[in-house]
């Protein structure tokens, strides 16, 4: 029945749910649970098992889309631990599939999932279209495998902006995400330095691949923790600490921030141990906008590095160092330059990079892989690409400055915090394809998303009540 008043919509008026959410519940769970018996019956226990733990799963994410948001966040970071689990191939796809649930679960969910407050589009939401219309037709003209998985890695997380913004995250779950943050971080920094105990040959005797997981810098094993590569580690390390540190130091006397403190130097070795530079600077520039912005305390943390790192032993410091890799980079540069010259609208979407390379298996070793983002953009769409991302960046950053200044408390860090992810991508992927990268690609958006949302969001920005000037003397009201 609707109810007039202020209640009015309260329930979706699809036909998914018949009568109440709960009703709806028992409708369901009926045929999945014959299901489960049927599989288990038939011989198919794992997929039983399977279904027995979606099933709850889909129905809450469906009730409220925003649990599928923090669960991408919470699974994201173990996704490089299939590569040693006897799972199918095909169980790779789990988190394009689950983003595609959420989204669609933002369309069907409850009212009260929703956010109803107006508000304008993100501002950089004009220059993400004008990319990926670009892109698309790129793609249209170049055609095949790499064209398609050009355009999946470069735009489908941005689905998760679209998600977050249909329905926001409430203060409680975007508490949640942190915590959840700090936790997987915490974890594959563990996992790190556990990889270094092992060594090649145990990393090697668990299933991962030389040349292709394990890998090595000057001499040192490169840590990858719960990714499928070092630089996974790094930048999702560099990612965690940007967002956190103003988060914290907004609630100083909660346990989560003296256990935050307690467990810097863990995530610290994790990071350094994954000897991924990029992640480095990236950090550092991020802690110069943190500190220039509100926090000067942490500008003394970057001399405070350069000390340590000078210290370090000689093996990683050489590695640490090290100019050789920059300048395979450059010279490589330099043997594509001719390619942009000749096509200044791009060679084409999906030419060089990771889509080359899935396209290909990793068998192509002619391929183009620019180690810069805004290379390889420059290379895939022209010189008009390149400016489109530029100012995609500029925009979105500008857009979460003015967002923090309309917060307070905890969500204005969560939102410096943000913001300071943004520089910090922006360097590393001066030496890094960054935004290709999982789960940086999905991070950034979902983080990006969460953000802006918080506009529609009313526990954390107040509506202003307009309040009436005073008349001059003798004039009527």
């Amino acid at each position: 029945m609707i109810q007039q008043g202020a209640h009015v919509l309260t329930r979706t008026p699809f036909k998914l749910w018949p009568g109440t959410f709960s009703a709806a519940a028992l409708w369901w769970l009926v045929p999945v649970n014959v299901a489960i018996v049927v599989l288990h019956a038939a011989g198919l226990p794992a997929l039983s098992l399977a279904l027995a733990a979606a099933a709850p799963l889909t129905l809450a994410i469906l009730r409220r889309p925003q649990r599928g948001l923090l669960l991408l966040a919470a699974l994201a970071p173990l996704d490089g631990l299939l590569v040693i689990l006897p799972v199918p191939t095909f169980v790779s796809g789990w988190k394009q599939a689950l983003v595609l649930f959420v989204v669609v679960a933002t369309f069907v969910c409850p009212m009260e999932a929703r956010s109803t407050r107006a508000t304008s589009r993100p501002g950089w939401l004009p220059g993400l279209v004008a990319l990926l219309v670009l892109g698309t037709a790129s793609a249209v003209f170049v055609g095949g495998l790499q064209a398609f998985i050009g355009l999946r890695l470069t735009f489908f997380y941005a689905l998760l902006a679209w998600a977050a913004w249909r329905c926001p995250l409430n203060r409680a779950e975007r508490d949640r995400l942190v915590t959840i943050l700090l936790g997987t971080a915490f974890a594959a920094a563990v996992v790190g330095l556990g990889q270094q105990a092992l060594g090649p040959e145990g990393l090697a005797a668990l299933g991962y691949e030389y040349n292709v997981h394990i890998r090595t810098a000057g001499g040192l094993l490169r840590s990858m923790g719960t990714f499928q590569q070092a630089f996974g580690l790094g930048f999702y390390l560099m990612v965690v600490l940007l967002v956190a540190i103003p988060v914290v130091l907004a609630q100083p006397e909660r346990l989560r921030t003296k256990l935050f403190f307690l467990l810097v130097p863990v995530y610290a070795l994790g990071l350094l141990s994954s000897l991924v530079r990029a992640a480095w600077t990236g950090l550092a520039a991020g802690l110069v906008y943190l500190g220039y912005r509100r926090f000067p305390a942490l500008l003394f943390l970057l001399p405070l590095a350069a000390v340590a790192l000078a210290m370090a032993p000689a093996d990683f410091g050489g590695a640490a160092t090290s100019a050789r890799s920059f300048g395979q980079r450059t010279a490589a540069w330099s043997e594509n330059v001719g390619q942009v010259v000749e096509h200044p609208l791009g060679v084409g979407m999906g030419s060089s990079g990771s889509a080359l390379d899935k396209a290909s298996r990793g068998n192509d070793e002619g391929g183009f892989v620019p180690d810069n983002y805004y290379v390889k953009t420059v290379y895939d769409l022209g010189v008009v690409g390149l400016w489109l991302f530029v100012l995609l960046l500029v925009a979105i950053f500008t857009s979460l400055r003015r967002i923090t200044g309309l917060l307070t408390g905890v969500d204005a860090g969560l939102a410096m915090g943000v913001a300071a992810m943004v520089v910090a991508a922006a360097v590393a992927s001066l030496t890094a394809t960054y935004f290709e990268m999982f789960p940086m690609d999905l991070l950034f958006w979902l983080l990006v998303g969460v953000v802006e949302s918080m506009r529609r969001s009313d526990d954390a920005v107040s509506v202003p009540v307009p309040v009436p000037l005073p008349l001059p003397p003798g004039r009527p009201a």
